[in-house]
């Protein structure tokens, strides 16, 4: 064991646990930890670039280290929101180079460790928003924050593409919507599609909405549009390009809203969301104005007979920047 795993053992040993739990959700590029107390309220948080450590093991350790020094009450129990499957021991981060064992955590730190799926933690913030958690993009009635039927569904971009529902019995539904193939809905799209194919064998939702995704559409739209290969550009370049007035970053961002816009709504219909549909997510914070949610509303809702179904969907974006956090804790809790 590293020096630092055994530090953090023993402080993880020392102390009155309470009801203390440490939540984490592990992206794929960042890690975020705190301390969720029985009231859900959190403290000390922390977060982490995840390619500075060479595994959770490590990352937990230093986090557990840090609280030592602030004095913080020890945790009695681990509970981890991951972008992974979580249905056996074994995981493995799905655009993350780590992969761990709970019952090898569990060993480690002397404690029980759970592990949820970073959107279904997510889902577990829904029925808590507020009207100040959110601004509506379709259907903002005065009562839309009110979950009175259906279900509800969050989504949203970031290292990858990821959804979780809760119905209203307050049960999470799971699913892996990024694995899912991305089925084009113009004959722009199809050449996106076509010129992706070169790369990626089966083009999912992930290879589009997400950062690296909407590299791969600018890319395909720099070729279709000039003929030429485009200049290796990260997104966040991508993005300030066209904040400075570049058309094909700016076309790129307005493929990208009408994508989500369309896969968002095949997910309300598959999931029944007329609980209401949130998106989250640091990503869109990010693009801001540069998110184009009239062409994504447009998307979401042409559905063909069921156009008029989806545009009774109450639509949001979420304003909270730890929904993972905060639903890592009501989990635990619950």
């Amino acid at each position: 064991m590293h020096s630092g795993e055994s530090s953090a053992l023993a402080t993880a040993q020392s102390g009155t646990p309470g009801d203390t739990v440490l939540v984490a959700d592990i992206g794929g590029t960042n890690a975020r930890f705190a301390l969720a107390n029985a009231g859900h309220t959190l403290s000390h948080r922390v977060s982490m670039r995840s390619q500075d450590f060479p595994g959770i093991k490590e990352a937990i350790a230093s986090y557990l280290q840090t609280c030592h020094s602030q004095q913080a009450p020890a945790p009695s129990r681990i509970c981890l929101a991951v972008a992974a499957a979580t249905d056996q021991d074994e995981i493995k981060l799905t655009n993350n180079h780590w992969q761990f064992s709970l019952q090898s955590l569990t060993d480690t730190f002397t404690m029980p460790v759970t592990a949820i799926n970073d959107f279904t933690a997510q889902a577990w913030c829904l029925p808590g928003l507020s009207d100040t958690d959110v601004t509506w993009i379709q259907h903002a009635g005065a009562d839309s924050i009110n979950w009175t039927q259906g279900n509800r569904t969050v989504a949203g971009p970031g290292t990858g593409f990821g959804a979780a529902t809760m119905t209203f019995g307050r049960e999470i539904l799971e699913s892996e919507p990024g694995q899912c193939a991305f089925a084009p809905l113009s004959p722009r799209q199809l050449a996106i599609l076509v010129h992706l194919w070169d790369s990626y064998p089966r083009v999912t939702a992930d290879y589009l909405l997400s950062g690296p995704g909407l590299r791969n559409i600018y890319s395909a739209i720099f070729v279709l549009n000039t003929g030429k290969n485009a200049d290796e550009m990260s997104a966040a370049d991508i993005v300030a390009a066209a904040r400075h007035g570049d058309q094909l970053a700016r076309q790129s961002l307005d493929e990208f809203s009408r994508i989500l816009g369309a896969v968002c709504g095949d997910i309300a219909l598959n999931m029944g969301s007329v609980g209401g549909f949130f998106l989250s997510g640091a990503m869109l914070h990010k693009l801001d104005e540069l998110f184009n949610r009239e062409l994504f509303i447009a998307a979401f809702n042409e559905k063909g007979n069921f156009s008029g179904w989806c545009q009774r969907v109450p639509v949001a974006i979420m304003h909270i920047t730890d929904p993972g956090l905060r639903g890592c804790a009501a989990y635990s809790q619950r």
